[in-house]
């Protein structure tokens, strides 16, 4: 399972839609942590769970699939997901970097938080640089003759 403090940077990214069989942390009246899945029952009660969310009580802890999936969608050529049996450790790679964690869900969360900490930061120089008028060299479009 993901470690919640992955699952909180994720959320300040990712949005989500809460579903039936999504864990989530639900802080309990003295403040501990409990790994709760939505059940059917929570469908009746969909505005509080969207609220408890909205006002930072809920943490959604993304399935593996999930966090592949979105590193799918990002990925420019292709990634891979390995266990190490001699370390006892999981590796995400691509063409960019590569990660090491304890955990398959945790590798593909690292590697996806710096994949969006990277598009939010090109996103913001890319937004600073029309606001001011000046483009990177980055940034600007291809010569006729490039490909």
């Amino acid at each position: 399972m993901i470690s919640v403090a992955l699952a909180k940077e994720l959320a300040k990214y990712l949005p989500w839609e809460p579903k039936v069989g999504d864990l989530t942390i639900v802080y309990g009246d003295a403040g501990d942590e409990i790994i709760e899945p939505i059940m059917p029952k929570h469908e009746k009660e969909k505005k509080i769970v969207l609220s408890l969310h909205n006002v930072g009580h809920l943490v959604w802890l993304p399935r593996l699939t999930m966090l592949l999936y979105e590193l799918k969608k990002r990925s420019n050529k292709g990634f891979s997901l390995t266990y190490d049996k001699e370390t006892d450790k999981w590796y995400y790679k691509d063409e960019r970097f590569e990660s090491c964690n304890d955990n398959p869900e945790d590798a593909a969360a690292t590697a996806l938080l710096k994949l969006l900490h990277k598009e939010g930061v090109n996103k913001a120089t890319h937004e600073t640089a029309t606001s001011t008028g000046s483009i990177h060299a980055a940034d600007a479009a291809p010569a006729k003759d490039e490909k």
